[in-house]
């Protein structure tokens, strides 16, 4: 029994150290990652940044990407973001250089796509959009990543039930379109559980929450490259055959889209609903950047999805592209948003 008790002590001691040890050197590990950038040649080339401004830009686009607010009836939401190339506030969206009066407003809403992650402020479709606008009219872009249908219906609501002043509202859809909730649903309502909880069985739920965040455990996470959040299986924006066996995505989308023009009309606010350009299926690709497993899949949700009814397709628009239409896997290039922002003017005039 002595023996256990010293090898359980022994253990207990060494266990601590580690944690003490991770949380002491993690920050200074992540510090070191923070003067470097991980973006490969092509990338380079389409964003035309000296080294300096790609580390800048890299960090400021990637560092802080997973700390979200919770927001209610949105879920997750941008925090405010202050930099050279990445600015972001909840009352205006992603920075966009405005006249100071404008005869028109323009509310863009989307996921990471349209908030524009890997590309710089000026190059987003927003920036160009509002260059086409000229100052006839004002841009704002409300794209938060991971943000589908739903989401953009809510924040839409949100903005009406703010008094905003919208008299176009332009929606981007299609690669995070899921089921229903939104990201980090299952970790939010994990922690919820634990307030409703009987007094005399919280333990449960805060021992598994204690032992899931343990710096040890994450820093393991973090390695292989796991995420870091409790996901639901049945969330996930990979998850596109059907939700739970009870409706497909794409009628589920198209349901959204029929909420959607309802409130515009209502508002008498004129609403445009595009399925998006999709990398797999539309525009110049290379394996590099995307997975043969995520193209098949960003494909086939664009099968699902183009079988609704209620948008307009946009994938046409990189159809003719010879060079990169993607910063990344699923993100557009400067160009592209650039093409992209144009055909959403032409829908404007």
């Amino acid at each position: 029994m002595k023996k256990f008790s010293l090898i359980f002590c022994i253990t207990l001691i060494f266990f601590l150290i580690i944690n003490i040890f991770i949380v002491f050197t993690w920050p200074i590990y992540s510090e070191f990652n923070s003067k470097k950038h991980s973006y490969k040649q092509e990338q380079k080339e389409l964003l035309n940044l000296s080294e300096e401004n790609l580390v800048i830009l890299h960090n400021e686009s990637w560092r802080n990407y997973d700390k979200f607010r919770f927001v209610p009836f949105l879920g997750h939401s941008e925090t405010k973001r202050v930099g050279k190339f990445v600015n972001f506030t909840e009352k205006n969206g992603r920075k966009v250089k405005r006249p100071s009066l404008c005869k028109e407003n323009i509310y863009l809403y989307g996921g990471s796509t349209t908030f524009g992650y890997n590309v710089t402020d000026n190059q987003t479709i927003g920036h160009y959009l509002q260059e086409l606008i000229s100052n006839d009219g004002c841009v704002f872009n409300h794209g938060r990543a991971y943000y589908y249908s739903k989401q953009e219906n809510n924040l839409f609501i949100n903005h009406l039930e703010n008094n905003k002043k919208i008299d176009h509202a332009i929606f981007l859809d299609g690669i995070n379109e899921r089921c229903g909730g939104y990201e980090y649903a299952n970790h939010i309502n994990n922690s919820f559980n634990l307030l409703v909880e009987r007094p005399f069985l919280m333990w449960k739920i805060s021992l598994k929450n204690f032992l899931f965040t343990l710096p040890m455990v994450q820093f393991t996470n973090s390695l292989s490259k796991s995420d870091r959040w409790i996901q639901d299986n049945d969330n996930n924006i990979l998850n596109i055959e059907s939700c739970d066996s009870k409706i497909e995505l794409n009628e589920l989308y198209e349901a959204r889209l029929l909420v959607r023009e309802s409130i515009c009309r209502k508002n008498n606010i004129n609403c445009y609903s595009f399925l998006q350009p999709m990398a797999g299926t539309h525009g110049f690709q290379v394996e590099k950047l995307l997975s043969k497993e995520y193209e098949a899949i960003l494909k086939k949700k664009y099968q699902i999805l183009s079988k609704a009814k209620g948008y307009i397709d946009l994938g046409f628009v990189l159809d003719d592209d010879k060079s990169l239409s993607y910063i990344d896997g699923v993100h557009y290039s400067p160009a592209s948003n650039k093409k992209i922002a144009l055909k959403l003017f032409s829908y404007l005039k």
